[in-house]
């Protein structure tokens, strides 16, 4: 019976540490579909929205994919990067912090 408790919670602690590493999908709305239609040239969905980072660091990628040829209005720009910084912004609305490079 103890061998079953603790197979049991082994398995349980794998099952939350699979679930706690997923990212939620994002919501649907324009700033989606402007993912989907304007940087599925060049990127997957997944590619964008597995990335977290501050507000102002998802204005300045737009930008940056603006300045090398992803194809928005004005208008769309603002929709995109709102979206960006309201649903894939990091916890505390900063981006993740980055691993430590490589020593080598």
């Amino acid at each position: 019976m103890r061998n079953l408790a603790v197979a049991l919670l082994i398995a349980a602690a794998g099952i939350g540490t699979a679930v706690a590493g997923q990212q939620a999908a994002p919501p649907p709305g324009p700033g989606l579909d402007l993912i989907k239609g304007r940087c599925g040239f060049c990127h997957s969905t997944a590619q964008v929205t597995g990335v977290r980072k501050t507000p102002a660091a998802w204005a300045a990628t737009v930008q940056s994919m603006i300045d090398r040829g992803a194809e928005l209005e004005p208008e769309e720009q603002k929709v995109l990067t709102d979206y960006l910084a309201a649903n894939l912004a990091g916890p505390d609305g900063s981006a993740p912090a980055s691993p430590a490079p490589a020593q080598h």
